[in-house]
């Protein structure tokens, strides 16, 4: 039974499902927030979180957004936003910016926390974050996707998509039919998108191979003590 700052027994504890595909990370997150007083049910795969939510019930969710292969976090995000307005969400990701992801959260869950990993400095702002969600109130202090030194920042939306897309080891010609584009067009977006990231414009090899290593140094899972 969860007990109050107070001291005085809670009888109505706040539930949570917490979404994370790493098992170590699933069960610290779980544990921090079990000792602050969540009744916590975990899941590692969206399938697995869709069957909880829909059982529980949950005041809030905290959803990592990379599941592994399948449906994402984003896929239930989607879902809580039909089907469970009065859900807390905070996100709880890898992505330096969802719009990695291809995703607009500010659009889609406007009130929704989004803590990047890579940022979290002391897991009590994902106390506070689930809080501030649940009050409804404060939520943009927990916005690590508005934060102006958040990383690539400068980065337009069809920067981020050549970014992902370079990463991925797309050529120029590739990258000019996904997105249906010229290729002289394709070739100057590139172009552009490395000198956003300080890239000289001679480098133009070793340049993508540095964009793609920046790019993954930041949506990629940080790494464990004992990895």
């Amino acid at each position: 039974m969860a007990i109050e700052a107070s001291g005085q027994e809670n009888l109505y504890p706040r539930s949570v499902v917490v979404v994370e595909d790493d098992a170590f990370m699933r069960s610290l997150i779980a544990d921090y927030l079990e000792k602050a007083g969540f009744q916590v049910t975990t899941a590692g795969t969206a399938a697995d979180a869709n069957r909880q939510i829909r059982a529980i019930d949950p005041d809030a969710v905290v959803l990592d957004i990379d599941l592994g292969p399948g449906p994402t976090g984003l896929d239930i995000a989607k879902t809580l936003n039909i089907d469970s307005q009065e859900v807390g969400l905070v996100f709880l990701t890898n992505f330096a910016d969802p719009r990695f992801a291809g995703y607009d959260i500010k659009a889609a869950h406007p009130a929704a926390a989004y803590l990047n990993k890579h940022m979290l400095e002391d897991p009590s702002v994902l106390l506070d974050a689930l809080n501030a969600v649940l009050l409804e109130t404060g939520v943009s202090d927990y916005r690590h996707d508005a934060r102006e030194d958040r990383p690539f920042v400068k980065l337009s939306g069809a920067q981020i998509q050549t970014l992902r897309l370079i990463a991925e080891g797309k050529t120029n010609q590739q990258i000019a039919e996904i997105r249906q584009r010229s290729l002289p067009a394709t070739e100057s977006l590139v172009q552009r998108t490395l000198e956003v990231l300080g890239i000289p414009a001679n480098a133009s090899v070793n340049g993508r191979v540095r964009a793609a290593s920046e790019f993954v140094a930041q949506n990629a899972k940080p790494r464990q003590a004992n990895d």
